[in-house]
C-alpha cells in the first residue's frame, strides 16, 4: 500500500549538503550518528492574533502567525575536528589535526537529510532544504560522559535565484531500494 503507516522511531542517517537553487543538496556527505535520543524537532506553534470588539467575549477575527523560527537539534559524541569544522566554521589544520574556532560568527548554510531506519519494509527521511546551522561545544569531557558537539539547523525559506518560494522541510516514506 502507498500510503502505509510508517514506524519512524530511531536515527539510521544524518547527512549536510550544499544547498541547490530552491531545492535541497544534490549530495550529501553522512555525519556520524548522533548521540541517543538527542535529535529533537523543534516546531513552533503559531502565534494567536485577535480582534476583540466591544461586548463579545469571542473574538471578531482570530488569525495565526509565526512567531518564531523552526529548528531541529541533535548532537554528537566526541566528534571528529573535520565534523566540528563543517558545523561550526573555523580553521583545520589537517597535517596537525588542530581545529581553531572562527574570529568571527560564521554564516553557515546547508541542506540537512534524517533518516530513520528501516522497519516494516519502509524508513522515513526528513529534509531541510536550506538550513542555518549553529553549532558549539556544549558539553565538556568527564569521567562518565563525552564530549558534545550540539548542532541545531534553523528551517530557512527555500527561495530560487529567480525569486520563487519553494518548501523548506518535507518528510518522505521511503521504500530502501536494492544495491
Amino acid at each position: 500500500m502507498a500510503n502505509s503507516r510508517p514506524i519512524a522511531m530511531g536515527i539510521a542517517r544524518i547527512a549536510y549538503g550544499t544547498v541547490g537553487d530552491g531545492v535541497p543538496a544534490s549530495a550529501f556527505t553522512d555525519l556520524p550518528l548522533p548521540t541517543k535520543s538527542s535529535v529533537a524537532f523543534n516546531f513552533q506553534d503559531p502565534k494567536e492574533v485577535r480582534i476583540d470588539v466591544e461586548g463579545s467575549s469571542d473574538p471578531l477575527y482570530v488569525t495565526l502567525v509565526k512567531d518564531s523560527t523552526d529548528y531541529i537539534e541533535f548532537s554528537f559524541p566526541t566528534p571528529s575536528n573535520d565534523v566540528i569544522k563543517e558545523m561550526t566554521g573555523g580553521e583545520l589544520d589537517a597535517e596537525t589535526d588542530k581545529w581553531s574556532e572562527s574570529v568571527e560568527t560564521p554564516d553557515i548554510n546547508k541542506s540537512f537529510q534524517i533518516d530513520t531506519p528501516v522497519r516494516n519494509g519502509k524508513y522515513v527521511r526528513y529534509t531541510i532544504v536550506n538550513g542555518k546551522v549553529a553549532a558549539k561545544l556544549s558539553q565538556a569531557p568527564g569521567a562518565e560522559q563525552p564530549e558534545l558537539l550540539l548542532v541545531r539547523v534553523y528551517k530557512q525559506a527555500a527561495i530560487t535565484a529567480a525569486g520563487l518560494k519553494k518548501t523548506a522541510f518535507t518528510r518522505e516514506v521511503l521504500t530502501p531500494t536494492a544495491g
